[in-house]
């Protein structure tokens, strides 16, 4: 009989005290109870410590790695040190809403329609940015099509958000994360765990239909992933070959890499990603249309453009 806590909640963090403390709090205001919390410090971090020091509760513990490694080597360390039936993660720039843990864990079918060891549970999560909030992704994946294209592919012309996958919201059983684990990449470990789980384990992903999560973006603040090139984002995706179909492919070239390359006017990343999705991949003319347009217009007008198309305010 297990007699650990049901879930083993994992954070890692560097440099962020103040950030971590929020995600904490919002942890042990769960409604359910029963669960531990690793914080896993990936680094020499004294004002964390402290901070970590401050806080009084026994479901509490921390781990710290003498050497910086990554946050996909930082999840192994508290997941593989956790004592929980299921583990769960939280960035520590993130934070939860109180019902995130009881609701996920109801998702999990009771009836053997689907085998409990097999199941990758996540959430909607709400996406808070300097122009308001919104919810994402707008259509949870149904299995209908490969999950590397649903995150990947440009599926209407003027439209995003339809697709959106956020560590902060995975949980999975310790049995399946011990035959995964994140890649020591400091790159894409996340979409590469949960296609990995997918596509080559048969697992079944379940989605809360509730925004339980709230990640912020558009804040200055250090990165714990290192924003990297846009030449590592696409070895990344030469490195995990089957896992991406050719569509797919061209659609991280066109659209996930080339957003954050046109954003930064690195027009240096334009023909090598526009050559890699048509020598590589299968692009199509949505895909094509949403990459020129992320080079034509500036950031800022291209989302007032999709917020007006989606009605979001």
């Amino acid at each position: 009989m297990h007699s650990g806590p049901i879930v083993t909640v994992v954070i890692p963090t560097f440099g962020r005290a103040q950030l971590l403390r929020r995600a904490i709090a919002s942890v042990l205001t769960q409604t359910a109870m029963d669960f531990e919390i690793i914080v896993v410090v990936d680094g020499d971090d004294p004002a964390t410590l402290q901070t970590l020091g401050e806080i009084a509760d026994h479901r509490l513990r921390h781990i710290v790695q003498p050497v910086q490694r990554g946050p996909g080597v930082a999840r192994n360390t508290g997941a593989i040190a956790g004592k929980g039936q299921w583990v769960a993660f939280l960035d520590d720039d993130d934070e939860w809403l109180p019902e995130k843990l009881e609701r996920q864990l109801a998702l999990v079918p009771r009836d053997g329609s689907i085998d409990p060891a097999r199941v990758l549970l996540v959430t909607l999560t709400r996406v808070m940015t300097p122009q308001g909030p919104f919810i994402r992704p707008t259509e949870a994946y149904s299995g209908d099509r490969p999950l590397d294209e649903w995150l990947f592919d440009r599926r209407s012309w003027l439209k995003g958000g339809q697709s959106f996958l956020q560590t902060s919201s995975f949980m999975l059983p310790r049995s399946l994360f011990d035959q995964l684990q994140f890649a020591d990449s400091r790159l894409h470990e996340d979409w590469e765990l949960i296609l990995r789980a997918v596509k080559e384990h048969g697992c079944t992903l379940l989605t809360a239909p509730y925004p339980l999560v709230v990640h912020y973006v558009g804040e200055a603040r250090p990165s714990l992933s290192r924003n990297s090139a846009w030449e590592r984002s696409l070895k990344w995706a030469d490195s995990v070959g089957r896992l991406l179909t050719p569509r797919a492919y061209a659609g991280f070239c066109l659209t996930v890499i080339a957003q954050s390359a046109a954003a930064d006017r690195q027009w240096q990343a334009f023909i090598p990603l526009l050559r890699a999705a048509f020598h590589n991949g299968r692009p199509t003319f949505k895909q094509l249309f949403a990459f020129a347009l992320l080079w034509m217009l500036p950031d800022d007008l291209r989302r007032r453009i999709r917020a007006r198309v989606q009605g979001e305010r």
